[in-house]
């Protein structure tokens, strides 16, 4: 049951009051020149603030009744002109900053809010083409020539033809069955039109909970200015669009369901970073004193899913990737990204996802997938043809373009298929996707650290082969990523009854009742400095005030790591160590650094940690054979590998060359190896890889031969 409306003024005394409001606002001088410069500008844009400070009974009558009195704004708004110009009926009024009163989560909207002004804070998740819709129908009736002007709802769907040719307008009279009319396009009235969808924030959703969404209507001057992973606040009357199926014989079934549909006033852009993250004054001083402490990190990093014991090192790192470095637009036009990516490669039971259940909880505006129920489409954007647009393609945004500004968490990163993670390229460096299909061409941000997960290749890690060659996942993937942790799960006595204490501790502690003990700590609770929820504020208050810079020490700092790891490669032989790329990721790493201290300067302090990060990740994934390689990530090859292959196939090409049948056996090749140095494991690796590449064969069982000799 819709509730009963408030009591509307006489057309005069609202036409009054609206001019009142002009007048006192100082809006007059707007209105004018926005005449002048119409038809290009025909919107005059003004606060509900201003308007419920200078008359609170029409900003609540705006705001229940807003169909009737939005058009006597209109009115008010032309009578304040000089001349009475009639092509200004096109002038519109647009409401922006509703109060809180006003605000509705997508899935609290019920039947109550039908036909009054609301705000809807979501995230743009569908955008259709912007095409011209009809305002104002013109027919003309085939039996007596008469024109016929019928008015179309903005809402609707369906086409409104006439019903009888009027005698009121000078025509025949007859019905819709006597006679026919003919729609006269260039004659009708036409505005432009864009549906969207605005989807729930997913901070805002339970867990577990489906995104719900709703279409907004944009028409005139607001079709064209918002793109899918869009932040937005949309505003306007809520409507009720009936349900409609193909009856029989072409006929048209009416469903007692109806749709909702936000016929949009305005659309206000969110500025701020994380502005939907509501910080009070009493939390920001709280924040404001960890500025001294030495420690902050630390306790950050004790704050990070607090059951699961050990794993500091990589909580270290994701603790800076929450944080984040600065993004950087350079004279020329090129962006560095300040974002960090992350990547754990661990060995199962490792605690993996429930590490990475714990970051996108934690981090502002996270947004958690899985890599088995991945696609493409559904990580990066997609047009599609959709009902939603009555069968016109649509561009859809996926998961990193709906994580723009926030993170994106992406668990069993290797279950994808090569096809879907190819498409993981563009977002994780120059973090955009782009789009090109059925006339579509647009390029989306998303701009979003990655924080990913993936098993090994062979499901648990071999201590015989190189971390490298264990990961799954493309070279140039994995080269995307600032740091690559691999977790092993190795058999050890102390750190296994540590873990077993704290597991059995943490079940045996959730199980007793919430009675504080003598410290007044209930059990189940963890000793952690940050609770979730404030830990994500001060991400949010960090990310969103601090924007450190680096100081001439911490420079130095980064150069002396940069050059003195690069000197390992001056070696004759030897591999190349580190590149550029792993230098701009120390940069982000710093920068991370100081932002999660609340610093605007990058200290000595925080190179060094960036620098000990980076080592430990180069010697975990990037170690060959004693030495540093940072080919095994860029390129997924060492130089020893390289020069093993190229030992080994000249082998082959000589055993080819001095066999009748241009074969040779798996036997031969071992043989001819071993005086090289390459042990039998090497050599069967090399052929499993060559087989699965098609550049090696075997043409009769035993026998092995290169396709290209």
């Amino acid at each position: 049951m819709v509730a009963a409306k408030r009591i509307l003024p006489a057309p005069t005394e609202l036409h009054a009051r609206w001019q009142a409001v002009f007048e006192e606002a100082g809006l007059r001088a707007d209105i004018l020149g926005l005449a002048d410069r119409f038809p290009e500008e025909r919107s005059l844009e003004i606060s509900f603030q201003a308007l419920d400070r200078i008359d609170t009974t029409l900003g609540d009558l705006l705001l229940d009744r807003p169909e009737d009195v939005l058009p006597a704004g209109v009115r008010g708004l032309r009578e304040l002109l000089p001349l009475d110009r009639p092509e200004l009926s096109g002038l519109r009024l647009r409401i922006t900053g509703l109060p809180p009163t006003a605000h509705r989560l997508i899935r609290d909207v019920r039947e109550t809010d039908l036909g009054r002004f609301l705000a809807l804070d979501g995230i743009v998740r569908k955008v259709t083409e912007v095409r011209p819709q009809v305002r104002e129908a013109v027919f003309e009736c085939v039996a007596c020539r008469t024109e016929i002007h019928e008015s179309q709802d903005a809402d609707a769907m369906l086409f409104r033809e006439p019903l009888e040719c009027p005698e009121a307008q000078g025509g025949c009279g007859k019905p819709q069955g006597r006679t026919r009319f003919r729609f006269l396009a260039d004659k009708s009235t036409y505005v432009d039109s864009q549906r969207i969808e605005v989807q729930e924030n997913p901070e805002s959703l339970r867990r577990g909970a489906h995104p719900q969404g709703i279409p907004v209507l944009l028409t005139e001057d607001l079709a064209g200015h918002v793109i899918p992973g869009n932040r937005i606040v949309a505003n306007g009357v809520l409507k009720g669009v009936q349900r409609t199926s193909g009856g029989g014989r072409g006929g048209l079934v009416r469903n007692t369901v109806s749709d909702l549909m936000l016929i949009g006033n305005s659309v206000e852009s969110k500025q701020l970073e994380y502005d939907e993250i509501e910080i009070t004054e009493e939390e920001e001083r709280l924040f404001l004193q960890f500025q001294d402490d030495p420690t902050v990190i630390d306790k950050i990093v004790l704050s990070l899913a607090p059951t699961i014991k050990g794993m500091e090192e990589e909580k270290e790192a994701i603790a800076l990737q929450l944080f984040g470095g600065v993004a950087k637009r350079h004279p020329d036009g090129i962006r560095t990204r300040g974002d960090m990516h992350v990547l754990l490669v661990g060995d199962p039971g490792t605690a993996k996802s429930q590490l990475l259940r714990y970051i996108a909880d934690v981090a502002p505006r996270g947004i958690y997938t899985s890599g088995k129920g991945a696609t493409a489409a559904g990580l990066t954007a997609a047009a599609v043809k959709d009902d939603f647009a009555g069968g016109r393609w649509v561009l859809e945004a996926g998961m990193l373009v709906l994580a723009d500004g926030g993170m994106a968490v992406v668990d069993e990163l290797d279950k994808m298929t090569p096809e879907d993670r190819s498409a993981m390229h563009e977002a994780l460096e120059q973090q955009t996707v782009s789009i090109s299909k059925a006339g579509i061409t647009a390029t989306l941000n998303a701009r979003c650290p990655v924080l990913a997960a993936a098993n090994p290749k062979w499901g648990r890690f071999d201590d015989h082969r190189t971390i490298a060659e264990q990961i799954d996942l493309p070279a140039t993937l994995l080269s995307r990523f600032d740091v690559i942790y691999s977790i092993k799960d190795r058999p050890n006595q102390e750190r296994d009854r540590t873990l077993a204490k704290g597991i059995l501790g943490s079940h045996r502690d959730s199980e007793l009742p919430e009675i504080p003990d003598a410290t007044g700590r209930t059990p189940g609770t963890h000793a952690a400095p940050f609770s979730a929820d404030l830990l994500k504020k001060y991400v949010a208050y960090a990310r969103r005030k601090i924007r450190p810079a680096l100081s001439d020490a911490s420079l130095t700092v980064l150069e002396d790591f940069y050059v003195t790891v690069r000197r390992q490669g001056e070696e004759p032989d030897a591999p190349v160590p580190i590149t550029a790329r792993q230098l701009e990721a120390l940069v982000r790493m710093s920068e991370a650094s100081a932002r999660a201290r609340l610093s605007n300067v990058v200290t000595v302090e925080d190179a060094q940690r960036a620098t000990r990060i980076m080592d430990s990740f180069l010697h975990r994934v990037s170690s060959s054979e004693g030495k540093l390689d940072i080919d095994l990530v860029t390129t997924g090859t060492s130089r020893s590998q390289r020069e093993r292959q190229d030992v080994l196939l000249k082998i082959m090409r000589d055993l080819q060359s001095n066999d009748p049948g241009r074969t040779f056996t798996l036997e031969q090749l071992k043989a001819a190896a071993e005086p090289q140095g390459i042990p039998e494991d090497r050599v069967d690796q090399l052929v499993s890889y060559l087989k699965n590449s098609g550049e090696l064969f075997e043409p009769r069982s035993g026998a092995l031969q290169l396709v290209r000799f």
